[in-house]
């Protein structure tokens, strides 16, 4: 067989023009099987700026865990009242961000990702996402996780800013895992995070 066989042999089992249409087809019934799916469950936690950092978080995250059970299929958002200033947010953001760069690289923590300002300007939601664990990934977020693990590590953030944090879980059911991040993205769009990985689908 020479190498132009091959290249029209491909070209026939894949048929590269319909490519797109079959594609689109897919989307398609992974968005059938996603409607089938029902949001459950819906529970948010207050949790004040001040305990951040302190042995309440502990209490806090104990208490989701027991609301939640060790795996719960969700959603989930890390948002701030309305008492919390946003500047404030902004540089201990960009403050652990800078100060990661300058550690040696066995030190540095895997902070979730800063997203480009002018995408969430104004937004009250610092981190969107999504687990088949909900309770043990948001104690990563609240208390710390494993340094290369990406999360919010909030016990690398002062605990002298005011108002609250506001923790929302959504439950899903009749949907397979792998189709949350379709719902991850579409909260990610609604309201955009400051922290975090966006567009993953």
């Amino acid at each position: 067989m020479t190498d132009d066989d091959q290249v029209l042999e491909l070209q026939t089992e894949t048929d590269l023009p319909d490519l797109i249409a079959r594609t689109a087809g897919t989307l398609r019934g992974l968005a059938d099987q996603l409607e089938q799916g029902t949001l459950v469950d819906p529970v948010e936690w207050v949790i004040p700026m001040s305990d951040i950092g302190t042995e309440r978080m502990h209490d806090h995250c104990d208490a989701i865990a027991t609301r939640l059970g060790k795996k719960h299929l969700a959603v989930y958002a890390i948002c701030f009242d309305d008492e919390v200033p946003l500047d404030r947010v902004y540089a201990v953001v960009d403050g652990n961000k800078a100060r990661n760069k300058t550690l040696p690289v066995h030190e540095r923590r895997a902070f979730a990702r800063v997203n480009k300002r002018k995408g969430c300007l104004g937004s009250r939601c610092l981190y969107v996402g999504k687990s088949e664990k909900a309770a043990e990934r948001l104690r990563q977020h609240l208390i710390e996780a494993h340094p290369a693990t990406f999360a919010v590590h909030l016990n690398q953030w002062p605990s002298d800013i005011p108002g609250n944090l506001i923790v929302k879980v959504i439950g899903v059911a009749g949907v397979q895992s792998i189709l949350l991040p379709f719902i991850e993205d579409q909260m990610a769009s609604e309201m955009p995070p400051i922290l975090g990985k966006r567009g993953s689908v």
